[in-house]
């Protein structure tokens, strides 16, 4: 009888903490997932995640456990640098809101969204990610920034490729719009603060 009861204690308390809604922080994001979401996209979350209920009886926003413990929210603090938008579409996207991902088109965006995907080895939504990147336009406004995120995104195996295919790109519009002096200089002047990649840019025209 009390192994019975001891099995019931401990499964409605695995019950709670996949149940249980982690707080994600990004700078001043905040995003609520629940702990079994986390769990089965990223093993490091998993990990770094499982640990013991802290006892915290002054804290107001907290659960109570099947022993009648009172249980911190706990929070997945995420490294400093990322956008917080970042967070919140990678994070929102693993919740089941994929709209998120199809509006963007800032590449540093998606980027960061790949970094964290990285760093947490987070694989499911790498596919729509890369090919919403790669389907993305390259122009002559953002052609300095989508060259350094290709760049970046280089020294990473997995996004090799697209990384690849989006350099390739910045040549080809690079070349179809640096047809004389005039502009090239216009380029140089517009861009003066990125003069290194300005340079490798042309170098590779």
């Amino acid at each position: 009888s009390f192994k019975t009861e001891n099995d019931e204690c401990n499964k409605a308390a695995v019950k709670v903490e996949e149940d249980e809604h982690i707080m994600v922080l990004c700078g001043d994001s905040v995003v609520a997932v629940k702990m079994s979401i986390l769990a089965k996209e990223s093993s490091v979350i998993r990990t770094k995640l499982s640990k013991v209920w802290t006892r915290n009886s002054t804290v107001e926003d907290s659960n109570t456990s099947p022993s009648g413990e009172v249980m911190r929210a706990r929070t997945l603090t995420l490294p400093e640098g990322y956008d917080p938008k970042a967070a919140e579409i990678l994070f929102g996207y693993l919740k089941g809101f994929n709209v998120l991902l199809e509006h963007i088109e800032d590449f540093k965006l998606l980027e960061d969204i790949l970094g964290l995907c990285d760093f947490y080895m987070i694989t499911s939504p790498l596919e729509a990610i890369l090919k919403h990147m790669q389907k993305m336009s390259v122009s002559m406004d953002n052609l300095v920034q989508v060259f350094e995120v290709g760049k970046r995104l280089s020294s990473i195996e997995l996004y090799k490729a697209v990384a690849k295919q989006l350099q390739s790109n910045c040549r080809r519009v690079a070349k179809a719009n640096l047809i004389s002096s005039l502009l090239i200089i216009k380029f140089i002047t517009d861009h003066e603060t990125n003069i290194n990649t300005v340079i490798e840019i042309l170098d590779r025209c």
